[in-house]
């Protein structure tokens, strides 16, 4: 039998009063970036709180509503925890703040950018490495883009946009009125959310969620395939569950049946 360590990217949550208006801010992190709890690691630290245990089942109870699954708790003994709680956690190590998506209006249509200002959801990652590499985004040159393809959209007078630029690591682009195309590659930590179809001409490395307004007949195409999460109205699939022989290569997927059909592109 051998042991092996292994390193993730976890979300600390750090719950504070009143917990009315905590959630609200989680509401609205949901709203504007759909994907963004799902499939990760999520830690809620309680340090120093000293929280009542009717308090933090109240706190997981409003976490379970809203999707996001607490695999830990940071802060707490395990002998104060109920059955069915979540296990005492603790041994992490603090690194970097990373940016949570925020929107920036532009001609009437938000789009998610980077805010530095919002102390009480954090993104926290145990390598450092991979805490740096989220966190170095070009937001000069991607607002710059964003700029000219509201421009482009609103002479084409359609709901769709296009990224003649790479997204980077930590970028979100939110556009829940129709398809996203992307002349470029989608780091990975990325994320594409669109209401139709996504398009990516490079490589997709983060993740790609389509058919967020419930569109189940959208798709995702990418001339690489080697995301971390890919989505088509709420049914979605991370790494693991890929089909291997697509990895790397041209590929499409769709909604059927009520299942992921990953397909190769010739």
């Amino acid at each position: 039998m051998k042991f092996k360590g292994k390193s993730f990217i976890a979300i600390v949550l750090a719950p504070e009063q009143p917990f009315d208006g905590w959630f609200k801010e989680l509401d609205r992190i949901i709203e504007r970036s759909p994907g963004f709890f799902i499939d990760r690691p999520i830690i809620l630290d309680v340090r120093g709180s000293n929280i009542p245990i009717e308090d933090l089942e109240h706190v997981l109870d409003g976490l379970g509503e809203r999707s996001i699954r607490v695999m830990g708790i940071d802060g707490i003994s395990g002998t104060r925890l109920k059955q069915g709680m979540p296990p005492s956690f603790g041994g992490g190590r603090l690194t970097a703040e990373v940016d949570v998506p925020e929107p920036a209006t532009q001609s009437g249509k938000p789009i998610a950018a980077a805010d530095d200002d919002n102390p009480q959801v954090k993104e926290k990652d145990v390598p450092t490495s991979s805490a740096a590499s989220a966190s170095e985004t070009n937001g000069h040159s991607f607002a710059k883009s964003l700029d000219e393809l509201e421009r482009e959209s609103a002479k084409q007078g359609d709901s769709s946009i296009v990224i003649s630029d790479h997204v980077r690591s930590g970028q979100s682009i939110l556009h829940p009125d129709g398809d996203v195309t992307v002349i470029g590659s989608v780091s990975s930590g990325a994320e594409i959310i669109a209401g139709g179809s996504i398009h990516i001409y490079g490589a997709l490395r983060g993740r790609a969620l389509a058919g967020v307004a419930g569109k189940d007949s959208a798709r995702i195409f990418c001339t690489k395939l080697d995301a971390e999460l890919v989505s088509i109205n709420g049914l979605y699939k991370v790494a693991d569950d890929f089909d291997g022989t697509l990895r790397n290569s041209p590929a499409q997927i769709r909604f059927e049946n009520e299942t992921l059909v990953f397909e190769g592109l010739n």
